[in-house]
């Protein structure tokens, strides 16, 4: 059917002029009230402001009243005006009304001139103490629209900072450390400097035997301010306690460990058992862990000045061994000596055995025009966890996953398409076993005057607060009609929780197996492509002393509601049986390489980094953003990275608009992967990675969410590829002589990047995110294959005069992208 593309334009113009018009909520106002429209901040004044943006933000916080959102383009007051007035309202309309509407903003200038006031004591807070702020506002067809002129006047700096105490004690340590103070002079006089600074002297003083001492003995700041110079000499005076002249300074008495607490127990009766002096209450032999593994957990030691750091310590470590449920930790001045404190360390134990299941779904668009290639795919991962495994805190995770990709409408295609069973087990130890001296070593190692290869800080915490981590796993995966390989795996490393924010991950030894076993229909792919071919046979990963290492920062949240998430990685395979093949052949007059028959020894060096950035800009409403980017290389007698460690994009939780491996390198055009009817050739990787992704996310209505997106990025090989065209990264376009046929072939890397943009709906079920993301492929890294004559840059843009719903790439999973 034929429509008149102007007839329709119009019809749909009216709609929406007609729909505007029926949601207009200013007829259901009185004469002289008017809807809140828009707050605006205005800067006024002379002076530069530092942070503005974090400024604005922050007293936008303070606004007394905010205008009422939209749904579907449609106030949401509307729906609360159409509804309130009935009498026996339906169900529908009581959903409208708790869902949808919103009680109208109607202006109050009281609300606003509190605005005003609280934006003013916002500013003083921050240093601004000559500042000034004016709220004005403006009517238009029933509407109000509010301006906030702030003049903030020059920042009051600190000049000099002076502590004091009666308590000489106090006194002597707080000066000991007062370089460390966050009141510093050329600084601003913030209130929250001051905060900070409490927080500081606070914690030092209860890690030097000051067990009860917090912020509120810090008296008041005094600040003598110069009205010229905007400066102020600063005083801060710790206070004594009340009726004392000193504060009292106590040292660590009795340690008393209940390792099987029960209120309901008679605890005169527990014999008792002191190992290294601590006292444990209770049958050795009935403990539910070794006494020695609740020892190496407990940092407190008898006899000792109180250190909050030991204190939290403990119960950290103890929390960690993962045996208890609840770590209680209480101390209480001795009844014999009021400067000695007496320890309680109450442990409820956990079950042993747990056992738990994760779920996981996704759906894969193999083709634009058939939907015989759409896979959906279902894995259920049981799990079981022993979390005592030798009665010394050693936690077991055994993991056994199973995945298939069906088509469901197969119609003449086979039904099963890929089958993926992973079976992983892994095996804590609570303690740091130091694999051949390694850290000891680099600890030893100096960089500098006062500066070593690792920290002693750094060593100091990684000897506590790491665990050892032993693992094997075997994975078989099957793509039916094309390959299967077996992978096996085992590692020797760490799960180093350095920080509440900060996480390593640490293999040292690793000793990994690929066995692939390729049918006719892939061989054929593998004769085409030399590179795949070369990447993809029987391999060895040996690593002896480094195989990787994973960092991973997530910062809390500011005030202004901006956090981001920072992972890298290194990894590296083959190293040490590069260098023992190079000494082996130093001593020979012939040059072997080191292999088992036909199975190669993998030599390669991968660095990968993800850095996202997340801003909560309303409390419906946020920004998120990632750029990851990586590189692999062979090295040694390799030619090639091997194929599974290589860089792929595309997929659910990478550029949306295309299926995972279905894009690149570089603008390398499969003419199998064009081919519709082909169901199973995506398998592109590449040597470097980019990728960038941005996303808008927003509440609808209920437990759904919205976003829109926006992905880039793509694939390339380092070296000239001469079998893929157009597959290498190159800064400038370099004309390729047996690639005439391909057009854009040997450009630059810039006008390879691959664009995607979408929708995409949200179900927040509180334990987990079903999310269903349609991308829609606006650039591609190549220009339109049938284009003969010169290439402009239109040709690598979709074209949207033929847009097709089957055009969307339509991926569903579990969570958030990222």
């Amino acid at each position: 059917m034929l429509i008149n593309s102007g007839r329709s334009v119009s019809f749909i113009f009216i709609c929406i002029v007609f729909a505007f018009c029926s949601c207009n909520t200013s007829k259901f106002l009185a004469e002289d009230e008017y809807l809140l429209e828009k707050n605006l901040i205005k800067f006024q004044g002379k002076e530069k402001l530092k942070n503005k943006g974090s400024i604005k933000y922050n007293l936008a916080s303070f606004y007394k009243q905010r205008p009422n959102g939209n749904f579907l383009f449609v106030p949401r007051e509307w729906y609360h005006f159409k509804t309130e007035s009935r009498e026996d309202p339906t169900k529908f309309q009581r959903w409208q009304q708790r869902v949808l509407g919103e009680p109208p903003s109607i202006y109050s200038e009281d609300l606003a001139s509190a605005t005003a006031e609280a934006m003013k004591y916002y500013l003083e807070y921050k240093g601004y103490f000559n500042a000034s702020v004016i709220n004005d506002h403006y009517y238009k067809r029933h509407k109000a629209y509010v301006n906030y002129y702030i003049n903030p006047g020059k920042l009051f700096v600190i000049d000099s900072v002076q502590f004091t105490s009666k308590d000489s004690i106090v006194s002597g340590i707080i000066n000991e450390v007062k370089e460390e103070s966050y009141l510093k002079s050329g600084e601003g006089l913030e209130g929250d400097l001051f905060e900070l600074e409490k927080e500081r002297i606070s914690k030092h003083l209860r890690n030097n035997g000051y067990a009860y001492f917090y912020s509120n003995y810090i008296a008041p700041l005094e600040a003598d301010t110069n009205v010229v110079s905007k400066k102020a000499n600063l005083y801060l005076e710790i206070l004594p306690p009340p009726g004392k002249n000193i504060h009292t300074r106590y040292t660590i008495g009795k340690i008393n460990v209940f390792p099987q607490f029960d209120p309901r127990l008679d605890e005169s009766i527990l014999p008792l058992t002191e190992i290294n002096n601590i006292q444990f209450r209770g049958e050795v032999d009935s403990f539910p862990v070794k006494p020695q593994a609740i020892v190496n957990a407990i940092y407190l030691v008898p006899d000792s000045l109180f250190q909050e750091e030991a204190y939290d310590q403990s119960n950290r470590r103890l929390s960690a061994l993962g045996v208890f449920r609840f770590v209680r930790i209480k101390y209480e001045p001795s009844p014999h000596d009021s400067s000695v404190l007496d320890f309680r360390i109450e442990l409820t134990s956990n079950p042993k055995l747990e056992l738990g299941i994760d779920f996981e779904l996704n759906y894969t668009n193999r083709s634009t025009s058939s939907a015989t290639a759409n896979l959906l795919g279902i894995s259920v991962s049981p799990s079981i966890k022993n979390r005592n495994l030798f009665n010394g805190a050693e936690l077991l995770i055994s993991n056994f996953s199973v995945g298939v990709e069906v088509n469901p409408a197969s119609n003449n295609a086979r039904f099963w398409n890929t089958i993926d069973l992973n079976l992983q087990t892994d095996l804590y130890l609570p303690k740091f076993l130091d694999y051949l001296g390694i850290w000891r070593r680099l600890s030893r190692i100096k960089t500098g005057k006062n500066s070593r290869l690792v920290g002693e800080g750094f060593y100091k915490t990684i000897n506590q607060n790491a665990a050892t981590r032993l693992r094997a796993s075997y994975n078989f995966l099957l793509l039916l009609d094309f390959y299967r390989y077996n992978f096996f795996n085992a590692s020797f490393g760490y799960d180093f929780q350095r920080s509440n924010t900060e996480r390593y991950l640490i293999n040292h030894l690793a000793i990994d197996f690929l066995k692939p076993v390729t049918q006719p229909d892939f061989d054929r792919i593998l004769e085409s492509n030399p590179f795949l071919a070369r990447s993809f046979g029987q391999q060895l990963f040996v690593s002896v002393l480094f195989r990787d290492i994973n960092y991973v920062k997530q910062s809390r949240p500011t005030r202004s509601g901006e956090s981001y998430f920072l992972g890298t990685s290194v990894e590296i395979a083959g190293a040490e049986i590069f260098a023992g093949n190079a000494i082996y052949n130093a001593f020979n007059t012939r040059t072997d390489t080191l292999s088992l028959g036909s199975i190669d020894f993998a030599q390669y060096a991968k660095l990968d980094f993800d850095l996202r950035y997340y801003k909560q800009t309303t409390p419906n409403t946020s920004f998120a953003a990632r750029f990851n980017i990586g590189l692999a290389r062979p090295f040694g007698y390799a030619t090639d990275v091997p194929y599974v460690k290589q860089f792929f994009v595309g997929g659910p939780n990478s550029i949306r608009a295309w299926a995972a491996r279905g894009l690149g390198p570089g603008g390398y055009i499969d003419s199998l992967t064009v081919n519709s009817n082909n169901r199973l050739l995506f398998y592109q990787t590449g040597d470097f990675k980019l990728e960038f992704n941005l996303e808008y996310r927003f509440d609808l209505f209920w437990r759904l969410k919205g976003a829109l997106f926006l992905d880039g990025g793509n694939v390339w090989t380092v070296r000239r590829d001469p079998d893929r065209c157009g597959s290498q990264f190159l800064f400038s376009r370099r004309s390729e002589s047996n690639c005439q046929d391909q057009p854009g072939a040997g450009d630059p890397f810039y006008k390879q990047i691959a664009l995607g943009a979408g929708l995409g709906f949200r179900f927040d079920f509180t334990y987990f995110i079903f999310r269903l993301d349609l991308g829609l492929p606006i650039r591609n890294p190549f220009p339109d294959p049938l284009v003969t004559d010169q290439i402009r840059e239109g040709d690598y843009w979709y074209n949207f005069s033929s847009f097709k719903l089957s055009d969307f790439n339509f991926n569903i999973g579990l969570g958030y992208p990222f």
